[in-house]
């Protein structure tokens, strides 16, 4: 006995979004064409395309991304070399290779190994963007989730897990907009 269209339709958004195999693949393993796998993916302004986004750009991949550009940063500011005010004017020398000229008593520090405005901005942004992301769930997670407990219920209650299945792409649909 073949699965009800509503089921294939369930099984081919399982495998677009989880699994990495082509539209072709997913069409033969579920049994429609191409075309209707097709209008499937495109329904609902693309849901299952954003969805499947959504679940490929996890949380933990975003803050180690970001901890990584924190960590950059913070690196060629500590390393960056002190430049002070004299090193920046070209020094005359005399036959024997002496200045000419002595070196001011004051000789500020132009460039150095703390950040300027521009670099304290970035991390500030860097490290709220960091604190936003650990305390918040991602709709990917929040998918992850929903799509093991219906398989949960699914071995309990067959007819349960549709309808929560169902419920459960409401609120993702929600949650997208």
């Amino acid at each position: 006995m073949g699965l009800k269209k509503t089921e294939q339709k369930e099984y081919a958004k399982f495998l677009y979004t989880e699994k990495n195999i082509t539209q072709k693949e997913i069409a033969e393993k579920v049994g429609v064409t191409e075309k209707t796998l097709k209008t499937w993916i495109d329904a609902n302004d693309g849901e299952w395309k954003k969805l499947k986004k959504s679940l490929m750009t996890t949380k933990a991949q975003q803050i180690t991304k970001l901890y990584d550009q924190l960590a950059r940063l913070n690196e060629e500011i500590e390393n960056r070399p002190i430049v002070r005010k004299s090193m920046l004017s070209p020094i005359k020398l005399d036959k024997e290779g002496n200045p000419l000229y002595k070196a001011p008593e004051y000789d500020p520090i132009v460039l150095s190994n703390y950040a300027n405005s521009k670099e304290t901005d970035s991390i500030t942004k860097i490290t709220n963007a960091i604190h936003k992301l650990e305390g918040e769930v991602s709709i990917g997670e929040t998918v992850q989730i929903g799509m093991a407990f219906c398989e949960y219920v699914r071995d309990i209650d067959f007819e349960k897990s549709q309808m929560i299945s169902e419920f459960f792409d409401m609120f993702i649909r929600q949650q997208l907009k």
